[in-house]
Parts: C-alpha cells; structure tokens; sequence
C-alpha cells in the first residue's frame, strides 16, 4: 500500500500523481467526497500532498493530523525537485499581472523562463522538466504557502496585503503568516517588497536575505517612479525614460516596477527590462474596457475577487461611477468599499450571495445599495441610470465568483456578452 497521499482530485490532485508516477512513485488519490482510490488510509507513515484550497478545517484534514500524518502542500514539495531558479511572487491583489509582466520581460529578453503555479498551470506538471538555466515565475497563493517551511525561491515579490480568503484562514494574522513564507526561508537571493504598502514593508522585517523594494514615487526605494524609471542601489543609479509607464494607472505602474526589479534580479538589464514591458498586453478582465454607448464605459474588473482590489479600482476613475459588486462570501466585512466611496460613485448595484451582506453594509454609511438577483439586471439599471451624466458601468466584484460562476474568468465574459446585448438592444 502506498504511504503517498494524493489529497484532491482536480488539475493539481491529477498532476501531482503524472509526476509521482514519473519519479516511480505510486500514490492514491482521496477526496472528502469519494474517500480514498482503493484500499487506503491515512497512517502515521503517510506523507499527505495537499491540493490548493482544501481548507485545515476539511475532514480529511482532521482524520490525517489526528494519526500523526504529514501533510505537504504542492509548492513545498514540487520546490526541491526544481533544478531552475524561481521567482515567486505573492500577495493580495496583483499576483497575476506582475508574473505575465515578468514572464513578458523574460521572454522579450530571450531567457529561458516558464510561467505556472496559481495563475493556471500546476507546478507539479512541469517542474521535472525544467533545466538549470531556466527560471521559473511562479504564483503563489496564500493557500500554497499555507504551513511551507522549505520554500526559499532565489528571488519572491510581495505586492500588497489586505483581508482576503477569510473562510480558509482562521485570521488575517494567519492570512499574513502564509504569505510571509513566500520570503522568509531565503537565505540568498533577493527579497523585493512594495515600499507603498505599510503591512508588506512591516513584516519585511522578517527577511533574512537582500532585501529591495519598489515605489510608485518614493525615492527611497530601489526601483521608483518620477517621470522615468529609476533603478538604484547603493552610489550606482540609472534612469530611463518610459511613455508606457505614464500612462498606466497607479496599481498597475506598481506592478511593472516590481516587475523591472525582479527581473533585473536574474540579470536581465534595466534598459531591457523597461523596453521589454513596453509591449505588455494586459489580461481580460482585470479593468478592461469593454464597450462604450452613448456616452457610458463598460468596465469589466471580474478579477477583483476582494475588497482591496475594488477599492482599488474605484479610485482610478474622477468621472461618474456605477458600481456592481458582489458575489460568493470570502468572509470579508465590506466597510473599506464605502469609506472609500467619493461623490462620483452615483450608484452601488449588488447580486449575488453577498448582496444583502453589502447592502446591510452600505446602510451603516448611508449608502443605498440596490440588490438584484443577475448581473444582467444589474448592469441594464446601471447603464440607465448613468446614461442621461454620462460616466463608466464597472463591475467590480469584491468577492469571489463561485455562487454562480465557475471562475472570475466565466463572471467576466457574462457580463461581456451582456453589455453586447444592451448595446445592441440600443443599437436598434
């Protein structure tokens, strides 16, 4: 009988067991659901790999711990076996876009790189592939960093923090713990924190590698903005200009200095790593414009799945604002959206499982939120209602899309079609 537990059954659970079967490994798989494949069960001499996303509370979780199991997550365990340097980068909001923006600059620049972990492809499904003169950028989320005590990437990036994913984590205490792991067992490399984000730069503290950071317009930091981008370290400063950079909004140009740091850290040059990030395109959903009729913007900011990232989104507009939020609970309380709220915010619309939560928010500012049941509905009252001041429809969730949808992705390409309904109605 095989003491490898494979725990989850999805792309993760099945690329752990392609991979095990590779290094002559057998593994049986289990789910809470299905229990295990076979005659099975969990026994002191068990190593247990984790999927991303089972929650400590889940039952086999409970039934490994109590027999003395070890439980192993997929990070920590796919990372010894990588022969490659890894830049792991981290954080609430973010993740995503600064990986694709290194992968970019990697691959402009003709290093050999791969780009897997949160953002879609397992580690575990190509980590025996990868040689020593590769890097690979890896996401990784606060559920693959949760209880790491090995994982020391060369180089990890660490965007920001706010409450998220408080139905899996206990806390946010605990939410920050996992994140620290992404950084805290490096010992060489090179540490790269958001000099903007009072949280991240607190627990820098706890690095025991070089440690750089990156601002928006502080000149303290290693990699800043003012018009061009400055990359210092010690007496050796270097400035070069960027028309892109100008133009993006604040989150986003933060993204691509972390960017430009980390991939100066595997040897890229600045003046490359700047021209490489030039021709970035950025991912759907995540403030994408979607359509534009009779004066209203369509906004389609799906991928912010947490308070943080519509608070975010809402302070990159000065024009008139319809809202849309909600979606599947996380846990979060919702107070940051509407202390954040401005006079140009002339409407939040909630659906989903969280539109009364929202709503019973909203109402302790004095903001009256409108609930409806689909974000069709949503987003024709929106447009309505914007349509005679002229301004944006953004739908910016604040909440994961599981209630209804598959992935934010899915969420994302509804309302698309949606607003290509409306426009077309209007059109005729």
């Amino acid at each position: 009988m095989s003491d490898i537990i494979v725990y989850g059954r999805g792309k993760t659970g099945q690329n752990l067991v392609k991979m095990l079967t590779s290094l002559g490994k057998s593994a049986v798989m289990y789910d809470d659901e299905h229990g295990f494949d076979g005659v099975a069960s969990f026994t002191p001499n068990s190593i247990v790999l984790l999927s991303p996303g089972i929650p400590p509370s889940a039952k086999g979780i409970r039934l490994a711990k109590s027999c003395g199991a070890r439980l192993v997550g997929e990070l920590e365990f796919c990372f010894p076996l990588c022969k490659g340097k890894c830049i792991s980068v981290t954080g609430t909001n973010g993740k995503t876009t600064t990986c694709e923006m290194i992968y970019h600059v990697l691959q402009r620049c003709s290093v050999p790189s791969r780009l897997l972990g949160n953002g879609g492809v397992p580690f575990s499904s190509q980590v025996l592939d990868v040689h020593d003169n590769e890097i690979v950028v890896l996401e990784s989320s606060s559920f693959q960093l949760t209880d790491c005590v090995n994982f020391a990437p060369y180089v990890s990036v660490f965007t920001n923090l706010a409450p998220d994913h408080l139905n899996y984590h206990a806390s946010f205490e605990d939410y920050s713990n996992a994140k620290v792991n992404n950084f805290v067992h490096q010992k060489d490399g090179y540490a790269i924190f958001n000099l903007d984000d009072s949280a991240v730069v607190g627990l820098s503290d706890k690095c025991k590698c070089s440690r750089l950071y990156y601002s928006v317009s502080d000149q303290r930091a290693n990699c800043f903005y003012d018009g061009g981008v400055v990359l210092q370290d010690g007496m050796n400063r270097v400035r070069i200009e960027s028309d892109f950079l100008s133009q993006l909004p604040r989150h986003n140009l933060s993204n691509a200095l972390g960017a430009i740091l980390a991939s100066c850290c595997v040897g890229v040059p600045a003046k490359q790593a700047v021209n490489a990030i030039e021709s970035y395109k950025f991912l759907p959903h995540r403030l994408q414009r979607v359509a534009t009729a009779c004066g209203v913007t369509f906004v389609d900011d799906s991928k912010a799945t947490n308070v943080a990232a519509t608070v975010s989104a809402l302070g990159c507009f000065s024009c008139n604002i319809a809202v849309i939020v909600g979606g599947s609970d996380k846990g979060e309380n919702y107070d940051a959206i509407f202390n954040a709220i401005q006079p140009n915010v002339k409407l939040v619309v909630a659906t989903g499982e969280t539109a009364c939560h929202i709503s019973a928010c909203g109402n302790k500012y004095d903001v009256k939120v409108m609930q409806f049941e689909d974000i069709r509905d949503a987003t024709r009252f929106c447009y309505e209602t914007i349509k005679p001041i002229g301004g944006v429809v953004l739908m910016s969730n604040a909440c994961a899309s599981f209630d209804k949808f598959s992935s934010y992705i899915e969420r994302g390409e509804y309302f698309q079609k949606v607003v290509a309904d409306l426009i077309g109605e209007t059109a005729n």
